[in-house]
């Protein structure tokens, strides 16, 4: 279905410069989605370990921008030769997404952008079990519960199709930069909820959406008429012509 998807899109902007050239203006509707995350469930089939339900909202300011939030639920287990680790928590989403197709082209109906988001997660952590050597010996000790928020910055690049009216699919491609784990300079955790390995400054993950899509109203939105090379051909060869008439005329007077 990815592979599906990101052909369909390369037709798409290659088709783009055949739309006509004689409308300069184009209506198109504005949506507001709301989408669930089906990689979540997939990876729990695969893995108990992390468990991670997601929520995507949009709503389209213009043809080209579009706010949007979301939310996630995630829990994740590990269990190490040095440690035993638990966190679960809730995570939030907000920002802006930018299509970069064009509006005669996109409908209102296709997308394939990039998007910009501030995350914040509100998580907690344990340490049931943590195994330690120093120059004393060795030992073992636990990290008792402790809640934490953390903040990070999404880019995601991805893109979106309709699969019926109403019903759009779609992923997002994730690349998260921490900016604090909440948890102190020495104490980071394995696993923070929404946005990954929390002793990582960047973390990267992808997403599959199917989503639920409202037209609210529609807009209409300037093309820029573009000129036709024949269109300067025919300029470029009347002006030829009339200067072969001019010569043709004096040659002929000669005789």
């Amino acid at each position: 279905m990815a592979k599906r998807t990101c052909i369909f899109f390369i037709s798409l902007f290659m088709v783009a410069e055949t739309v006509a050239f004689s409308q300069d203006t184009v209506t198109v509707p504005l949506h507001v989605r709301a989408g669930f995350d089906l990689s979540g469930p997939v990876m729990k089939l695969v893995s108990n370990d992390l468990i991670s339900y997601g929520i995507l909202g949009s709503a389209d300011i213009n043809s080209s921008i579009a706010a949007t939030a979301g939310i996630r639920y995630s829990s994740f287990k590990s269990s190490e030769v040095l440690y035993d680790f638990r966190s679960r928590g809730l995570s939030f989403t907000a920002g802006v997404d930018y299509n970069f197709i064009k509006a005669n082209v996109s409908q209102g109906k296709y997308y394939a952008g990039i998007g910009l988001r501030y995350g914040l997660s509100f998580y907690s952590e344990e340490a049931p079990m943590l195994r330690y050597t120093n120059v004393w010996g060795a030992g073992e000790t636990s990290v008792p519960l402790e809640q934490h928020t953390g903040h990070f910055l999404e880019i995601t690049p991805g893109v979106r199709t309709q699969l019926l009216p109403g019903v759009t699919v779609g992923w997002n491609l994730y690349m998260r930069l921490l900016i604090s784990a909440g948890a102190g300079k020495d104490l980071k955790p394995v696993w923070m909820p929404g946005y990954g390995p929390g002793t990582s400054g960047m973390s990267t993950a992808a997403e599959y959406y199917i989503s639920i899509s409202i037209p609210y109203r529609k807009v209409k939105v300037y093309i820029k008429p573009k000129v036709r090379d024949s269109e300067e051909e025919e300029t470029e060869g009347e002006n030829t012509g009339t200067g072969n008439t001019t010569g043709t005329s004096g040659f002929s007077n000669r005789l």
